[in-house]
């Protein structure tokens, strides 16, 4: 069986690759976000995607996915899409919210079991930027008390000035 971290990696690959993505430039290039300082990055994974761990590896990680097209709230956020990434997966809440003093974003809170039978929780924040889309997750045990510079940076999906 996949890890739960992996199978978010191949769901995010096969919907960007669907919509037709070039993979020439950095997930996070031009843009405001920024993980916390402390938590471990990856290398860019195809130049459209990029994790972040805690320190402490509780099951707490960022991710950031870029598509070059813009791509639809409705079609990445549904309970059946999110499944592909937690089992029993629901979402508890959907809004429109407002990032980069204007701009549209779609937040979405979902939860659901790893494989490894911990529940999670998801927070996501999809907006575009410059004609692309930009979706930043954080995921972390239902039970962990959130970290607010993980929370805050699902926000800073923001055009650098």
């Amino acid at each position: 069986m996949i890890g739960s971290t992996t199978r978010v990696v191949l769901v995010a690959f096969l919907i960007l690759a669907q919509t037709g993505c070039g993979f020439q430039s950095s997930p996070a290039q031009g843009l405001n976000f920024t993980a916390p300082s402390d938590w471990k990055a990856s290398p860019g994974v195809l130049g459209f995607m990029q994790f972040w761990r805690a320190p402490a590896n509780n099951g707490e990680f960022l991710m950031l996915f870029h598509s070059p097209k813009k791509l639809s709230a409705d079609d990445i956020f549904s309970s059946d899409r999110m499944k592909d990434t937690l089992q029993d997966a629901s979402i508890v809440r959907r809004q429109p919210i407002t990032i980069c003093d204007k701009q549209p974003a779609t937040y979405v809170e979902a939860r659901g079991s790893s494989e490894k039978g911990r529940q999670d929780r998801v927070d996501l924040v999809l907006s575009d930027v410059a004609g692309a889309s930009y979706i930043a997750m954080y995921v972390r045990p239902v039970d962990a008390p959130p970290n607010p510079l993980a929370l805050a940076s699902l926000r800073e999906l923001c055009a650098k000035s």
